[in-house]
């Protein structure tokens, strides 16, 4: 006979305990990337996010975003969390083998150089190990008692942070930085599945390859959308890779960490909304109000963030990595104006996953991968990776079109315009702030105008208390 699990808790909270994570790891992310960078140099940073794109491309392959499915069912039916989780175990164990395969013999036959495969082999375990992650924490998200993963991922990311500052204080080199990510993963797969069956479930796992089969053909649009959203992600890094060297991969990496790392804020309030979301099914109203608060919030944070970014881009990039990174400047001008739009794409997408419409954020994906992939074959060759930085934008400028196209008929919503405006009198009045400010550290900077921001926005309403309120009960 099982031993009792935990009894239902009240929702509420979720947000705080995912909140704390993603600032975690946030904050690690860019403490990493900063060793990074200043540790390898530009070439030897190029190498690494070269390595990182090639084995991203296999990601979606480990899991066909199976742990959304997961997540989505769990939270309309918890007393199949069982069922779907011995499933998706066993078809992510069958998939990351494949997945293994697939990356290392490609990366051997494409690069040839040997430590760039064994560097690839390594950043594949460390996947497979991650996405085995995901199913456990799926569980947690979908009875919404996200706290339990705080733990295994404070954990993880400790070890990579520790583990990462000393193989480069050690001068170890590429290779080493993803032994540090395979021991990160792993650590975090150990507690994040101790929890599950302390908390959740300890049940014996069992299913059938009827039903992997089952799980696997549900989770194909949520893998069609990861592949395509994999490819537009990589392709830019890959064709500089090929066409113009490491040099200048360092150089476009450099300026895409950090707008890789914020739509971080994103993804913890649309993870957070999500299970809320899906019981929203067939509820136009209540589903317009979720998201309508969402992107209210959304918006209050990335527009801001995309204003001051253009105006400290100089003295921000030359701060995290060093002088040599000062090139990476007008490529981080160029993107940032994207963080809205991709803050909006995350929220959107959400949405027409938690309302069984997931065929439409792939479609949608597909049509940004096209014009992406298109673009860059044309533009790269000759404009590097400024056409990469200027395509990015492009991009995910068609893909909010589309998206907010579907949304549409599937939610009632005010219009944006409102809240834009709401929000963008004080990111004004902070441009307005920074421009006239005389030279100081660009992280007095940073702070000054996020002062100037939040009194001005209180005062037009792009933010309110009533927001952490909000925050608070998700």
């Amino acid at each position: 006979m099982p031993a009792p699990t935990d009894p239902p808790k009240k929702h509420g909270g979720n947000l705080k305990s995912l909140g704390l994570i993603q600032v975690f790891r946030l904050v690690s992310g860019l403490a990493i990337n900063i060793l990074l960078m200043r540790g390898l140099g530009v070439e030897g940073f190029g190498i690494y996010g070269y390595v990182l794109i090639l084995v991203g491309l296999g990601t979606f392959g480990t899991s066909l975003g199976m742990d959304r499915l997961i997540k989505r069912e769990i939270a309309r039916n918890p007393d199949l969390t069982s069922r779907y989780i011995s499933t998706g175990i066993a078809a992510t164990l069958l998939l990351s083998v494949v997945t293994f395969v697939a990356i290392v013999g490609y990366v051997w036959l494409a690069d040839g150089r040997p430590f760039v495969a064994v560097a690839a082999g390594l950043a594949a375990v460390a996947t497979c190990l991650r996405t085995l992650s995901l199913i456990p924490t799926a569980a947690f998200h979908g009875v919404r008692r996200m706290g339990l993963g705080v733990l295994g991922e404070g954990a993880g990311r400790t070890v990579l942070v520790v583990a990462t500052a000393l193989f480069i204080a050690l001068d170890m080199g590429v290779v080493a930085v993803f032994c540090a990510q395979v021991l990160d993963t792993a650590v975090t797969f150990a507690i994040m599945w101790w929890k599950y069956r302390k908390h959740i479930n300890n049940t014996k796992l069992t299913t059938s390859f009827a039903e992997i089969l089952t799980l696997l053909k549900g989770a194909i649009p949520f893998g069609l959308n990861n592949l395509f959203v994999s490819i537009y992600l990589s392709v830019d890094v890959l064709l500089i890779g090929e066409l113009r060297g490491d040099h200048e991969v360092g150089l476009y990496r450099g300026a895409v960490m950090l707008l890789s790392l914020f739509p971080i804020v994103a993804d913890t309030i649309s993870t957070g909304i999500y299970p809320k979301m899906a019981s929203h099914l067939g509820d136009k109203e209540a589903a317009g109000r979720e998201l309508h608060q969402a992107t209210r919030i959304l918006l209050a944070v990335s527009v801001p963030a995309a204003v001051g970014g253009v105006l400290v881009a100089y003295p921000l990039l030359v701060f995290l990595g060093g002088q040599e990174y000062g090139a990476s400047a007008i490529l981080f001008a160029v993107m940032v104006p994207l963080l809205p739009l991709r803050f909006l794409d995350n929220v959107y997408g959400m949405v027409l996953q938690t309302l069984n419409r997931p065929g439409d954020q792939t479609r949608g994906s597909l049509i940004a991968t096209v014009v992406n992939v298109t673009a860059n074959v044309l533009l790269i060759p000759k404009y590097g990776a400024m056409a990469a930085a200027c395509n990015t934008l492009l991009t995910e400028a068609v893909l909010l079109a589309f998206l907010s196209w579907r949304v549409a008929p599937l939610v009632v919503r005010p219009s944006l315009m409102r809240t834009l405006v709401r929000v963008g009198v004080p990111a004004v009045g902070m441009a307005g702030a920074i421009h006239f400010m005389p030279e100081i550290h660009v992280t007095l900077t940073i702070a000054v105008g996020a002062i100037v921001y939040a009194v001005i926005g209180y005062a037009t309403g792009a933010w309110n208390p009533r927001d952490l309120r909000y925050l608070k009960k998700v």
